[in-house]
């Protein structure tokens, strides 16, 4: 899975690469304003009945202010849905979410296909509750500051409406994460 996830964000930098043009996306430009949501898969943000890590489901929500028509910054927030295993009289569940502040450089844009670059702070929060039993409730949480480095690719649907897809290498959940969504400008 690992390597089909490198492989698709290399793919899109390439396919970027392979039509770079000057192109300016009609949403795009100083002082444009997106939002956007959607759903995120994480490569390490779920667990297994054993209680090893595995992928987990999640949302994102966030938005994009563009300085220029190529450079933009893109905070979000990702929440990963609650993974539980139970095993021997054990319940345990595990909660993740990342807050980040990405910088985007779009350097293609082909016929209203955008592809950017992108590169960010991270904040991962993690949340791990253990319930044994005849022993009671156990609770551990941490959170680690990082870094986002990835790429993703924007079409138009409608004059108002893109779909966003996107992959990342997030350092403090040490996972990846490909994400697809919508955005929209509001200014």
């Amino acid at each position: 899975m690992k390597t089909f996830l490198l492989s698709l964000a290399f793919a899109t930098m390439v396919a970027g690469a392979a039509v770079a043009q000057n192109q300016a996306v009609a949403s795009q430009g100083p002082g444009k304003l997106k939002l956007g949501a959607g759903l995120v898969y994480g490569s390490k943000s779920g667990m297994d009945d054993d209680g090893s890590e595995k992928g987990g489901v999640g949302i994102n929500v966030g938005g994009e202010y563009f300085f220029t028509e190529q450079i933009s910054a893109a905070p979000s927030f990702t929440y990963f849905f609650k993974s539980e295993a139970e095993a021997y009289g054990t319940t345990a569940s595990v909660r993740a979410s990342s807050l980040n502040l990405d910088g985007r450089y779009y350097f293609a844009n082909n016929n209203g296909l955008a592809f950017y670059g992108l590169a960010g702070i991270a904040v991962g929060f993690a949340k791990v509750e253990m319930d044994v039993e005849g022993y009671g409730a156990i609770s551990e949480s941490d959170n680690k500051v990082g870094v986002n480095v990835g790429a993703g690719l924007i079409y138009p649907l409608q004059d108002n409406l893109d779909l966003v897809a996107q992959i990342k290498y997030n350092t403090p959940l040490e996972q990846l994460a490909v994400q697809v969504g919508i955005a929209f400008p509001i200014n």
